[in-house]
């Protein structure tokens, strides 16, 4: 059977799985070469991606729970208040903490999770 391309040409049959198998395996060295990014590089930059992530998430579940705690006040130096914030302000901060982990905790949960997995893939390969 002859596939055609989209302007309408034919297009070659794929090789066949011995012959792909025969392929992976012959090249698999000359593959790992030609690759502009090891193994290592590409789970640094798998880990970095995620503890971003992981700190954008944190963030905003922290400005949203300053927002909670402080209502309508000015939140322009909402951090530096917080050594004067009174037990209620507090309160009310734990309070959204609580009711945000709904929201935030399960993908917060998944990617320290995918970090940890990384990380001991990461060792793994640099042991080995």
């Amino acid at each position: 059977m002859t596939d055609l391309s989209p302007d309408g040409g034919a297009l070659s049959p794929p090789p066949s799985t011995l012959s792909r198998q025969r392929l992976a395996r012959g090249s698999s060295a000359q593959s790992a070469l030609s690759q502009p990014f090891s193994g290592q590089m590409l789970l640094t930059l798998q880990i970095a991606s995620r503890r971003a992530h992981l700190a954008e998430l944190e963030t905003g579940m922290i400005a949203a729970c300053e927002a909670a705690a402080l209502g309508t006040r000015s939140r322009t130096s909402a951090t530096i208040e917080r050594k004067h914030w009174g037990r209620t302000t507090w309160h009310r901060y734990l309070a959204a903490a609580m009711r945000l982990e709904a929201t935030y905790g399960p993908r917060m949960r998944r990617l320290r999770r995918e970090i940890g997995q990384l990380e001991r893939l990461q060792t793994l390969l640099t042991a080995s």
